[in-house]
């Protein structure tokens, strides 16, 4: 990752400090975008299928079942990431963000054309947060990237807590076909922000990408047993909690949106408390 801090002058230390980068403010506007469109979409598909099929199972799926989608991607592919011109893949991937969610406001699509366009939006997700991830580490100095990465982890819990919250209360006045065009103008907006603020970059992988080289690198990470454990307990309560979180439609239809809200920001207090109150040791 490079160390250049010409945007910059000096390399920041605060939140406000990495705002002096117009670079770094479309990547991180054009991400908040993302997620405040992808929490809409995905509490909208959920109210719909419940809608149409009483299903729990359906509506858990409508809700997360992108997120197989996305460690498919990130088992065969993710190394597509970094063998291709980051920007370049990340305007492409929303492009398809784009028409995928903009689809989903169609009124009387098949549920079978609802859930391919999830899970191919899924699937493209893993790929478009590799993008995005190694394009913020050309951005902003080596020594900032954890903080930015900060920053934008606090960014997406709380745009998750408000999507939820604002997702309720327009479901109450709109259709979710309704809501989902919400979602493809936020979807567009971060679209147009990206492709007009960030810069190319070299392509950093010069091996070529693909299968072979994607489970060459995840097989590095998985057989250090500190990072095994790390993905771990990443990965294993994150997705005990997402299967509690994905009935919450379909038993609490009413109530869904605070129980999601409060969700979120349980976590995202959790992780600043952790952050703010303990020490590495």
């Amino acid at each position: 990752m490079p160390s250049d801090t010409s945007a910059y002058g000096t390399p920041p230390t605060t939140y406000r400090d990495l705002f002096r980068n117009r670079e770094f403010v479309g990547l991180y506007a054009s991400f908040t975008l993302s997620v405040a469109a992808s929490t809409l979409s995905g509490f909208a598909l959920g109210t719909l299928v419940n809608q149409q099929t009483k299903s729990p199972f359906l509506t858990a799926v409508s809700m997360y079942g992108a997120t197989f989608a996305t460690v498919l991607g990130a088992l065969t592919l993710m190394s597509v990431a970094d063998g291709s011109r980051p920007r370049r893949i990340l305007v492409a991937l929303q492009c398809v963000s784009l028409v995928g969610v903009g689809a989903q406001t169609v009124p009387g699509l098949p549920l079978a054309a609802r859930f391919g366009l999830l899970f191919v939006l899924g699937f493209f997700q893993s790929l478009g947060t590799g993008a995005r991830m190694g394009l913020l580490a050309e951005v902003v100095p080596t020594s900032t990237y954890a903080l930015a990465r900060s920053l934008m982890n606090i960014t997406s819990g709380g745009m998750a807590i408000l999507g939820y919250a604002i997702g309720a209360v327009l479901l109450r006045y709109l259709s979710p076909q309704e809501v989902f065009a919400v979602a493809t103008a936020l979807t567009g907006g971060g679209l147009i922000i990206v492709a007009v603020t960030a810069r190319e970059r070299s392509i950093r992988l010069t091996r070529r990408p693909g299968l072979r080289q994607t489970w060459t690198t995840n097989t590095e990470l998985f057989c250090h047993s500190g990072q095994r454990a790390l993905l771990l307990n990443l990965w294993l309560p994150n997705g005990l909690i997402v299967g509690c979180e994905a009935l919450f439609i379909s038993y609490a239809p009413h109530h869904a949106g605070v129980f999601l809200a409060a969700g979120s920001a349980g976590m995202l207090f959790g992780d600043l408390a952790v952050g703010r109150l303990f020490t590495a040791e």
